[in-house]
């Protein structure tokens, strides 16, 4: 029996442990389903329970504007990335009921002169407020972010990867739940995005709204397994200063189902699935109806190794010339094995696949001011460079792989060393400098070092 128990406590401690590694390599990405997780028991005052930490980080890129390698050497521009990210959590629970923040400045800066930098600080603030009740339970959220370079923020797809342009991004969502019974219930979820930046004809995006409202009817399986059905409308609205094919708005719904399933109190495999319908007013006027899905899990595969996985599909409005939309399929896996009780290594595969709606069109529409085709020749003039590719749907292929290792030096001290490449394809020849070349198609190389100290 004391056997049974020292092997016990040991195995439980390599799962806590291996759990934790994966929190913190993922954390790097500030992830927004690890935003609130923690791994230590933090810092007690008063009621409130902290949890301080900072994070320096050196990054050696060697193309930092994901540049076309098809483009000449010299213009492909290498850096250094200098990062200082300090970070607070602050947890208040009272009783069935807790309020949680996160508030995260991010100090950026690149070593290279040949980038000057409008804005070097980034910031990240997170809000969640639970309540839970014997008949109703209720969450509020809100994530806010003031960046430039962070463009997935605005666009999970990726259809931009680099900006310069300031940004403000806003998502509020809220959550009310009436219990019917100790399993069944039903779920009302509004949530609220807003888009804007500074200067919205330089930017790679465009600034949008959208509101959303989900309707969910859930069933408690067992303990840590929760099944949904769902249905949701949101109504979308892009604020476009350049009006070059006519202003655009959709309305989606989506109706499916949802698995949920917990180890303690964090989510560990989560399931969305369902049938989508977009329909766009402006544009292409394409429009789109097919299923989407997003899924990610956790698995122990041992005593010191964790599997991650995550997987989706999903259609994304896009700001791409004349396209409404394109279809964004991906699956990354993450592998963690801890090496005695403080090493561990890490690493990560990725692809994603794009597939944009329309072929390319950039023929002057009723909609386009004369003064975006001075020529006369029928085609919008800032978008002539791309004529090789009239006709063409596009269509984007990305690689990412990643390899590193962390040393826990002590409860509040951590190092992590790694490396990662990106790599992108597409199918689009645009015309620069004389020369036809594919704009989308680059490779990056980083080698990071990491630094954090405190607790989390």
């Amino acid at each position: 029996m004391r056997t049974a128990r020292s092997t016990g406590a040991i195995s439980g401690s390599r799962v806590a442990f291996g759990l934790t590694l994966v929190v913190w390599v993922l954390s790097a990405g500030i992830a927004r389903a690890q935003v609130f997780r923690t791994t230590s028991e933090g810092l007690n005052v008063g009621h409130f329970v902290l949890y301080p930490s900072v994070a320096f980080e050196y990054t050696d890129d060697d193309n930092i504007f994901y540049e076309s390698r098809e483009l000449p050497g010299d213009q492909i521009i290498k850096s250094g990335v200098r990062i200082i990210r300090p970070r607070i959590l602050m947890d208040l629970p009272f009783r069935a009921n807790r309020v949680r923040w996160v508030y995260s400045p991010v100090y950026r800066d690149y070593t290279s002169k040949s980038f000057d930098q409008a804005q070097r600080i980034s910031h990240f603030f997170d809000f969640e407020a639970t309540h839970l009740g014997p008949v109703f339970s209720m969450r509020a959220s809100d994530h806010l972010v003031l960046g430039t370079v962070e463009l997935q923020e605005v666009d999970r797809g990726g259809e931009a990867v680099f900006g310069t342009t300031p940004f403000r991004s806003s998502t509020t969502e809220g959550e009310l739940t009436l219990n019917m019974g100790a399993r069944n219930g039903i779920s009302f979820l509004p949530v609220y995005t807003a888009v804007t930046f500074d200067d919205s004809k330089s930017a790679s995006f465009l600034g949008y709204s959208r509101k959303q409202v989900e309707l969910r009817f859930q069933h408690t399986v067992s303990l840590p397994s929760l099944l949904y059905a769902f249905y949701s409308f949101d109504d979308t609205h892009q604020q476009r200063e350049q009006v070059l094919f006519g202003k655009v708005s959709y309305g989606a719904r989506t109706a499916g189902v949802g698995l949920r399933r917990s180890l303690n109190q964090e989510v560990v495999t989560s399931l969305n699935a369902g049938y989508k319908v977009i329909d766009f007013t402006g544009g292409s006027r394409s429009n789109f109806a097919g299923p989407v899905f997003d899924a990610n899990a956790t698995w122990q595969l041992g005593d010191a190794t964790v599997l991650a996985m995550t997987a989706g599909h999903q259609a994304y409005q896009s700001f791409y010339v004349n396209n409404n939309y394109y279809v964004d399929t991906e699956l990354r896996l993450h592998l963690t094995h801890q090496i005695g009780h403080n090493v561990f290594w890490d690493s990560s595969i990725a692809y994603t696949n794009n597939h944009y709606a329309d072929k390319l069109d950039i023929s002057v529409t009723p909609e386009t001011p004369p003064s975006q085709d001075l020529n006369a020749d029928g085609r919008i003039d800032v978008y002539e460079s791309l004529q090789p590719s009239v006709g063409r749907r596009r269509r984007d292929h990305v690689y990412h792989a990643e390899i590193g290792a962390g040393w826990q030096i002590s409860r509040t001290l951590r190092v992590f060393i790694g490396y990662n490449s990106d790599r992108r394809r597409s199918n689009v020849e645009q015309v620069v400098s004389g020369e036809t070349i594919d704009p989308f198609d680059y490779s990056v190389n980083r080698v990071l070092f990491r630094l954090e100290a405190g607790w989390q």
